[in-house]
């Protein structure tokens, strides 16, 4: 594992690729010299084993290659893998659901691959998955590597009673979310890149009040307010709802207020669009932003379709845009980041029913392989693609690429992309030659260099996915709290007939009329007992080292 391989895929074994799920089929029999179906298939299928593995059901298999349970892919793994699988589509916006009734009628999957994290510490608490450690130890050759290399695997896969359950997929730490300024727009009015929340707010100002676009009119918005952007300002005043405070979890309020008391001054100085909280899904900013109507707005730099959706658009609408990626102005809390990928992952784990745990365990080994890594991520050489000037993979028919690769990325959940150099990395993926592409290159440099510097602290106890999960009648209860949010957009939108303290009284009275001393109390002692053990935020920074 590690840089990019370029021996040459086998003729044969590429032919089966490319081909059509039907044509795969037919080289299959070709290449092993008869049908697994026929002639001693009985005793084949017992010597490699046969598992079945659920497989998230988008919608999005092209026909040209067939369908959820038979594909290109699915016949790539049946080939080249070491085991014969059986895939069962599970409705990706459906699958906890899915998941539960097959469980119910003993039909579930051996191999459950699963993001949803409150349901894999389900499963683990009604002991419907098995813990992996013997079965790792004797019978793993790929992943025992990869936990000897990344013990941050194990930490983030052991539960409370000491033994792992789940396996994952490691990539490097990079800047996830940016605040993105326009920089054309600072030099037009002698402003600096602001570097705490005051003088944020006094940027947001002027980019609404002097004209910037210079249209003779005042139709610009000096800062979004919707969706992400307004999720980082939450995280300039590190307002995710709870701290370490002298080595214990506590419910934080003192932030919380901040941050609203900075939205309510936005908004109450018109620097931001009025209807933003009827912006659900942040498109309205989005629109707004690459119209070239948005001095300060937060997007994304970790794919290639962040650069076609934020970029692009705006680099046609406005030509002459220049933008930079900047670190979340301080608070006096802090500085923080804005958003960072969670780098250890876990993705799956084996039904404690499943009749051939080895079986399960050598597919697990096979699909966190570099040869699968690459054949999911890149296609094959000659085929799909030829290796540019920095020896990563370059696309050779894009409509191929779309059509045979593009929507396989539910076969990805244990790609380790970490292993895959920098050619795995989204600037990789981009053209420097392209003016365009180029800048967005750069940007992503400063979006990682903003939310990894020394300077900047992660603010969060760890990412939402290594939180405990909560028992049914917690639900509620966090549910029922989480109705306090309500409180604060009206406190924003109110002026004067709403005041922010008002608002953190009447939230703290629904908290605690809510039961919320009861999550106080949950998170209290999970942190105490496990903080020594449990995957938290440094365990997530040090990956910016790796």
């Amino acid at each position: 594992m590690g840089n990019f391989n370029t021996k040459k895929t086998a003729a044969i074994g590429i032919t089966c690729i490319a081909a059509l799920a039907v044509v795969l089929a037919a080289c299959s029999k070709e290449q092993a010299g008869g049908s697994p179906d026929t002639g001693n298939a009985a005793e084949t299928k017992a010597k490699r084993g046969q598992i079945s593995a659920s497989f998230y059901d988008r919608g999005t298999v092209p026909q040209q290659v067939g369908n959820v349970e038979k594909n290109n892919w699915t016949q790539y793994v049946n080939e080249k893998g070491p085991v014969d699988v059986k895939f069962v589509p599970i409705p990706r916006g459906e699958s906890v659901q899915k998941l539960n009734v097959l469980f119910a009628s003993g039909s579930a999957p051996d191999v459950i691959h699963e993001f949803d994290a409150p349901f894999r510490n389900q499963l683990y608490a009604s002991k419907q998955i098995m813990p992996i450690d013997d079965l790792i130890e004797k019978n793993s050759t790929v992943y025992k590597k990869l936990l000897q290399k990344y013990p941050e695997l194990k930490k983030a896969s052991t539960k409370p009673d000491g033994k792992m359950y789940e396996f994952g997929r490691v990539q490097r730490l990079v800047g996830f979310q940016a605040l993105f300024i326009r920089n054309d727009w600072l030099k037009k009015l002698n402003l600096k890149v602001p570097q705490t929340t005051e003088e944020l707010l006094q940027v947001a100002k002027a980019f609404t009040e002097l004209d910037p676009d210079g249209n003779g009119k005042k139709d610009t918005y000096g800062i979004a307010l919707s969706s992400e952007t307004g999720s980082a300002v939450d995280a300039m005043f590190q307002n995710f709802g709870w701290i370490s405070d002298n080595g214990k979890m506590v419910k934080d309020w003192d932030r919380a207020e901040a941050a609203l008391a900075f939205k309510k001054q936005i908004y109450d100085s018109g620097l931001t669009d009025k209807d933003f909280l009827a912006d659900k899904n942040g498109q309205k900013s989005i629109q707004d932003w690459v119209s070239g109507k948005t001095g300060i707005f937060v997007g994304r730099t970790i794919d290639t379709v962040n650069f076609k959706t934020y970029y692009e658009p705006l680099k046609k609408n406005v030509p002459d845009a220049e933008v930079i990626a900047i670190k979340l102005p301080a608070s006096k809390f802090g500085r923080f980041a804005a958003g960072v990928n969670n780098p250890v992952q876990m993705t799956t784990v084996i039904n404690s029913a499943a009749k051939d745990p080895a079986a399960a365990m050598k597919y697990v080994d096979f699909m966190a392989s570099d040869e699968a890594a690459k054949a999911f991520r890149y296609g094959f050489e000659n085929v799909h693609y030829t290796l540019g000037k920095n020896g990563c993979p370059v696309q050779k028919d894009p409509e191929k690429y779309k059509t045979e690769i593009a929507w396989n990325v539910d076969f990805q959940l244990l790609l380790q992309q970490i292993e895959m150099g920098d050619c795995a990395q989204v600037e990789a993926q981009l053209n420097p030659d392209v003016p365009a592409e180029k800048e967005f290159i750069e940007l992503i440099k400063q979006n990682n260099e903003a939310n990894l510097a020394s300077d900047v602290q992660y603010g969060r106890i760890t990412h939402s996915e290594h939180f405990p999960s909560l028992p049914s009648d917690l639900q509620t209860v966090a549910t029922n709290t989480a109705q306090i949010s309500d409180i604060y957009n009206k406190a924003i939108v109110a002026g004067a007939n709403y005041s922010v303290e008002q608002a953190m009284k009447d939230a703290k009275k629904m908290w605690a009329d809510q039961g919320g001393k009861q999550l106080e109390d949950f998170y209290g002692k999970w942190y105490a007992e496990q903080k020594d053990k449990a995957f938290l935020a440094a365990d997530m920074m040090n990956f910016a080292k790796k």
